[in-house]
Parts: structure tokens; sequence; C-alpha cells
């Protein structure tokens, strides 16, 4: 079947009605909703370029739909963070290694989940090297020295293994928690709790009571933009800056955009001090998911407060509010997110360096850049097993 393509410079240009259908019918993700397209077009200014594709068969019915996005990158920002102190060091011959121009097929920034959709999932194998062939002439264009396919579960694995065969390395992420919740509430989750991890939910909460702290979640879009000042957004950085894992900084207008187009579906958990927020948490509900996003907190009062696991408990009580199946709260603090009931999954991206030297890159020091991170082991947590 011969397909065709049509490549928009906006969301705004996109038939919608196209773009929803082909979403409903592979139960598209989150991030591929218009909405959250818009806001990182409107918010995210880093992004050199960033295209919406859509693909149609010979009938002229569309098909497949994505998003793809040129950013120029820092190699030592994606590698395993011993390697990245070695890639730092280099010298400016190295330089052009270092700093890339990649494509993306997705979204700019982190999110876990994909933009690439399309029904039935068996027909990726003629799908594929279809929208690759669009890709591939996109990255011609802007002189782009990868590119990247981001970022997929195992369980997209069967259907995206084309792209193995167009050329593409697969790599795994650092892991990513998320808690399934069995539990009706909070109450019910420290009560299935050994006594000894229960005691540390009883201590850290008793901090914040004590103190007159409260915890409090803003949802709608007006009261989360009035509260969510730069000063707000400096905690996020405080987070950021101390991430063993670098990713993208999300900037606060971005924030502010997500708010306003998805109003209903975003919320900002704060913890406050009188008037005062000092840690927050980001918060998205798509379905049964409830994702945490990014957080911020001031780190002279976390030790006073235990903020970081108090912010935790309060987003696994919201989450159980929300009658969420899935808590997600991405990757980092592996240990702390296992030791209040994670579990843990790899993601997937795909990449294809452009020209000799950045092939030889990609094939030859890829696994060595994108080592496979162990998950933390789980802990054994709960009175009785949640099998």
């Amino acid at each position: 079947m011969a397909y065709s393509s049509r490549i928009f410079d906006s969301i705004d240009q996109v038939d919608l009605s196209e773009w929803q259908r082909i979403r409903s019918a592979c139960n598209g993700s989150i991030v591929g909703d218009p909405r959250f397209i818009a806001a990182v077009e409107a918010g995210i200014r880093q992004v050199d370029r960033l295209w919406c594709i859509v693909l149609y068969d010979e009938t002229g019915a569309a098909v497949a739909c994505t998003t793809a996005a040129v950013v120029t990158i820092d190699l030592a920002d994606l590698a395993d963070p011993r390697l990245a102190r070695i890639i730092r060091l280099a010298p400016p011959p190295f330089a052009r290694l270092r700093h890339l121009k990649l494509l993306f097929c997705g979204l700019p920034i982190g999110t876990g989940l994909h933009t690439l959709a399309f029904a039935p999932r068996s027909e990726s194998s003629r799908i594929l090297p279809a929208l690759d062939r669009v890709v591939g002439e996109l990255a011609s264009t802007v002189k782009a020295d990868g590119i990247i396919y981001k970022e997929f579960a195992s369980g997209d694995l069967p259907w995206t293994k084309p792209l193995l065969e167009l050329g593409y390395h697969q790599f795994t992420t650092p892991p990513s928690y998320c808690f399934r919740s069995a539990f009706e509430d909070f109450a019910q989750y420290c009560a299935a709790l050994f006594h000894h991890y229960r005691n540390q939910i009883v201590r850290s909460r008793r901090k914040l009571s004590e103190a007159g702290l409260e915890i409090v979640v803003l949802s709608s879009p007006e009261e989360i933009v009035r509260a969510y000042t730069s000063e707000v957004h400096a905690l996020y950085h405080q987070v950021a800056d101390r991430a063993v894992i670098k990713v993208e900084i999300l900037p606060i207008e971005f924030l502010h955009e997500l708010t306003t187009r998805m109003g209903g579906q975003i919320e900002l958990l704060v913890i406050r001090r009188g008037a005062e927020i000092i840690a927050f948490s980001w918060c998205m509900e798509a379905e049964s998911t409830y994702y945490t996003m990014c957080a911020g907190l001031d780190y002279r009062l976390n030790a006073q407060f235990d903020l970081y696991f108090n912010l935790l408990y309060a987003l696994l009580d919201r989450g159980m509010q929300k009658r969420a199946s899935t808590i997600v709260f991405g990757i980092g603090s592996d240990i702390v997110k296992r030791r209040i009931g994670c579990d843990s999954e790899h993601l997937y991206f795909f990449a294809k360096g452009r020209g000799s030297l950045m092939s030889f890159v990609v094939r030859s020091a890829g696994r060595l850049l994108f080592a496979p991170k162990a998950a933390a082991a789980p802990f054994n947590i709960f009175k009785e097993s949640r099998q």
C-alpha cells in the first residue's frame, strides 16, 4: 500500500477530528492530545522546530499521526552519570560529538510516553517505514546528526520491531517507577504496611501537623497559575539541580500553558506554611492513571519537615482519592520509591546516526553511553502479598 503524508508546522493546522480518531483507535497516550502538544509549542522555547505528521492511505484516509521536533542537546546530560563526567572533561575538539542536533519522533521533553498513533498495530511493518521516510527527509532538511524515536514501554516492543530493520538501535532508559494501587484509600494502604514502614509515615506526617503546615490540592487553572509564581518555580530548579539523572528543565511558561489548556486534568499539589508554598508536585490525570510530572521543594526545610517523603505520601493519597489504578512517579530516587511499594519498568528508545561518523558513534558507543541501569530491589513492606 502506498502512503502519502502531510507535515504541519503546528497542531492548530491539523484536522483535529482526524487526529483524534487515530488516537482513539489505538488508545493513544495523553501526550498526543492536541492540547498537550499546543502547550509544548507555546511553552517550550528551546525547541528549534516542531511538526505534526499525518499519514494517509491510498484512499485518502488518515491512518497514522505523530509529532517530530528538532532539539540541540548536550550528550553529557543523557549519558550514564559516570560517563557524563568524562564527557564534560573532554577537550574542545570533541565538542562536535558532545553537542548534537537531534530529530525526535515524539516530543522534545521526557514524558515516559510516545505520540505515535496508528491502528491496528499489525500494520507497523508498513506504516513505520513510510513514516520513517518522512522523518528522514525532515532530518536531512535540518541537517540533524541523528534521529530518535521515543519513549516506549515493553509492551510496545513487538510493533516497534520494524525500526530495527530500518537501521535503528534499541536502548534502555533508567528505570521508571509506578505504584499500582490495590487499596481503597491511603488509610487502608497504611494499615497493610508492616509497622516499621507505617511508623515512618506517621512520624513524617506528624512533623507537618505539629508545625501547622497543610497539604492542599489546587485544581482550578486560574488558581494554579496565580499560585505558581517564579519564586515557587525556583523550588523546582532546586530539585533539578540535585538530580543525578539530568533531564530538560520545564519552563514556567509551559506549565502555565498546560494547566490553562488542560483544565480539569492538571493539579498542583502543594505543602504550604501559611501562604508560602514550600513543596509541590505538578500532576496530570488521564483515564485511570495519575502522573506526577515535576516537583519542587525548599531544601532548607526538607530535613525539618520531611518534605520529600511527605510529598510522596500526599501523592499516593491523592492518586487513591482519584481512584487511579496506576500512579506514575517516573525516574530517579529509586530506593525511596521502592520503599513505598512502587514497581519498576524500563522504557525504550530507538536511535540512528546520520552520516558515517554519527552512525559509527551510535553503533559503537551507544551501549556505553546508555548503559542499562538496574532497578532498585523491591522491599517487603506489606504484611500480605498484593499478588
